[in-house]
């Protein structure tokens, strides 16, 4: 049981797991001992300094966030998938059993699907893995399935969903890094992937947002540092100003009130730096070492990293979906509480990390004009799907979680489609099968467009 508890934190600590994959591969590709100790640690450096500036983007935004409900009169349940599957553990013992089993073994087949099928990526981020865990054994639960069952069926179905959730979004990523260097592995997918189709077909032949001309005197917004500076600085001018000295004081202390509100813009921007920092150095070390695992261990083989990897390729449309998410989500809280009886609140901090990428992915297909559109369909869904969830298994209060609802798009797919089981697992072998032949046809022609080189 240790060494299950020591491999399970493994798998939730990135940083360490990360290092590993970077030391198995360059050691697999005999390079010097120098050359494997800096890949190594550079490799968990780079996810550290990643992890710090989501840390500090967490921390500045947290106040707007309070503010921004209190200013809106905003009241419903929080939206954090963290904070329910947290719940859940905690609240119903089995499922803190079982889900801690199918992470690990989960994991595994992952590995093993990777490979000996056409799919071939590996899922490495770490509190995916858990939360998708957690939605896993939760719905065996549900349905009544013995614990032996729930760990057995509840593992295979973890791995396949770890392995088929990257080849969702490939196509969309080769398009953005024009490569297939990495992948993206995150329980968003089928909300920014969707989101962006929908943006293609509204945006057409619409120019790149990050082709923008501008005259010669606005050209400083081509820069990452000061585009987002001047946008945070007009969202929390925006809220101070709306929200008094008196209600702002219960943050910034002693500090005036309009002062900390630039502060913690600026402060954004910030770990925006940092985190775009983290992410060239864990890519420039992590993606080269990999290659070892990729011919000796499971040959072709993507690692599918976090979703801000993606960050630094566009941030234009980073901003657009980051903007057009959040102005989604507000409109969805009102349609979810006609349609549901339930308003799940809005999620800032979803808005900027995942609906920023499907503003990049919105903007890789149709444009600056898929980017505002894929923005602001994916923070409509995102509400909307909560707001259905949390009305379908009865504001989760069987499980101990009422009062707060998932954020996280594809563990709700997931256990809405398993709330029969059967058919649930007909969609995701099917899902499988289906991806599995498009990779194939993907292969085909890319050696057929090397050939003819």
């Amino acid at each position: 049981m240790a060494i299950l508890n020591f491999f399970l934190a493994l798998l939730q600590t990135p940083a360490i797991i990360l290092a590993i994959v970077a030391l198995i591969g360059l050691v697999v590709q005999g390079k010097k001992f120098s050359d494997v100790l800096s890949g190594t640690v550079k490799t968990s450096l780079g996810y550290l300094i990643l992890s710090a500036g989501s840390s500090l983007l967490v921390t500045e935004i947290l106040p707007f966030v309070g503010l921004f409900q209190e200013v809106f009169n905003l009241s419903g349940f929080a939206t954090g998938s963290e904070i329910i599957v947290g719940a859940i553990q905690q609240s119903v013992p089995i499922i803190a059993s079982t889900s801690a089993i199918i992470m690990g073994v989960g994991f595994l087949v992952n590995i093993l699907l990777a490979r000996f099928t056409p799919l071939k990526y590996i899922f490495l981020t770490g509190h995916m893995m858990w939360i998708s865990s957690v939605a896993v054994a939760f719905s065996l639960y549900e349905a009544g399935f013995s614990n032996g069952a729930i760990i057995i069926i509840g593992s295979l179905i973890q791995g396949a969903v770890l392995t088929l959730l990257p080849a969702i979004s490939q196509p969309v990523v080769r398009k953005i890094t024009g490569g297939n260097d990495f992948a993206i592995a995150h329980l968003t997918t089928l909300g920014t992937v969707s989101s962006a189709y929908v943006g293609k077909l509204v945006g057409r032949n619409s120019k790149s947002a990050e082709d923008m001309k501008l005259p010669e005197g606005l050209k400083f917004f081509k820069d990452t540092s000061m585009s987002i500076s001047i946008v945070m600085f007009v969202f929390y001018m925006m809220v101070v100003l709306l929200a008094g000295p008196e209600s702002v004081s219960a943050y910034a202390g002693e500090t005036n009130y309009i002062i900390y509100g630039i502060l913690k813009a600026f402060g954004f921007t910030a770990g925006v730096l940092v985190l775009l920092q983290g992410v060239r150095m864990l890519l420039g070390e992590l993606v080269p070492a990999f290659k070892g695992i990729s011919d000796k261990l499971v040959p072709n083989a993507v690692p599918a990293l976090d979703v801000p990897a993606l960050f630094g390729y566009a941030p234009n449309s980073l901003m657009l979906g980051f903007i057009f998410a959040t102005i989604g989500m507000i409109v969805a809280m009102f349609l979810s509480s006609a349609f549901f009886g339930v308003v799940p609140l809005v999620s800032i901090i979803g808005a900027f990390f995942t609906g920023g990428v499907a503003g990049i992915m919105g903007n890789a297909l149709g444009g600056r004009i898929g980017a505002m559109v894929a923005g602001f369909v994916y923070g409509a869904e995102l509400i909307l799907f909560s707001g259905f969830t949390y009305k379908l298994f009865d504001h989760f209060a069987a499980v101990g979680a009422e009062g707060t609802g998932h954020d996280c798009i594809d563990a709700m797919a997931q256990m809405t489609i398993m709330k029969n089981p059967i058919i649930g697992i007909i969609i995701i072998a099917g899902a499988f099968v289906l991806l599995s032949m498009m990779e194939l046809r993907h292969q085909k022609k890319a050696t057929a467009n090397a050939s003819a080189k």
